[in-house]
């Protein structure tokens, strides 16, 4: 027995990848919110982020043509947004400061 037990869970996987990177960014894009909003704005933007983030894995899921959640799907989510922190975001970060710098100079 593989991990991938039909070639569609390959699909599948590779979809909650981005669905999970996705959820990421929007983590990264409601932070402004979340941080300079009183608490209770706080907590419903939290509330939203956890709804839009269900909705994208639910999404990809059913683009995928599976009907349920398993243990591979969380995983895949998980590994996306590992990618996403772990490594684009931070190269998105600096390439923002040099290109920051850059103005600096400029002025």
């Amino acid at each position: 027995m593989t991990f991938f037990e039909t070639a569609a869970q390959g699909r599948v996987f590779l979809l909650l990848l981005y669905a999970g990177a996705g959820a990421a960014v929007l983590y990264d894009l409601l932070t402004p919110l979340r941080t300079r909003c009183p608490r209770p704005v706080g907590i419903a933007v939290d509330i939203l982020w956890c709804l839009l983030a269900g909705a994208v894995c639910l999404s990809a899921l059913a683009l995928g043509g599976e009907n349920h959640l398993r243990l591979y799907a969380m995983l895949g989510m998980v590994c996306g947004g590992g990618i996403y922190c772990l490594g684009v975001r931070r190269l998105i970060l600096a390439a923002l400061r040099i290109a920051g710098r850059m103005f600096e100079k400029r002025e």
